[in-house]
């Protein structure tokens, strides 16, 4: 089975089959980019392929995760994995009327 990159906002399939590479989703418009072997690999990975350079990957993960229901990020990012055979890679997701460095940066800021 090759890799299977899925949305966490429309479960739209963003890549099926082939390796996942930063785009946008076809069905609701997010951006995405990691590709990390963990969570936080992801993260400086995806910060990187945005040219973010003041927020640490490891505050912005740990802020992801921390992302609750009622959240005002819910939905407007989101870090996931992909799967694959072997060792899945990390992806974070940002919605499209949300800018990645505003919304990351308030997510490295639930972080105490």
């Amino acid at each position: 089975m090759g890799p299977q990159l899925v949305c966490p906002f429309c479960r739209a399939i963003v890549a099926d089959g082939v390796e996942p590479a930063p785009g946008t989703c076809a069905g609701c418009g997010a951006r995405f980019a990691g590709g990390g072997d963990d969570a936080r690999a992801g993260v400086v990975a995806a910060l990187a392929w945005w040219h973010i350079t003041d927020l640490d990957g490891a505050r912005v993960s740990e802020g992801l995760f921390r992302v609750l229901p009622s959240d005002r990020l819910n939905g407007l990012a989101s870090v996931t994995s992909d799967s694959r055979d072997g060792f899945y890679r990390w992806w974070v997701f940002v919605a499209a009327a949300a800018e990645p460095a505003t919304v990351l940066a308030q997510a490295a800021a639930l972080v105490p």
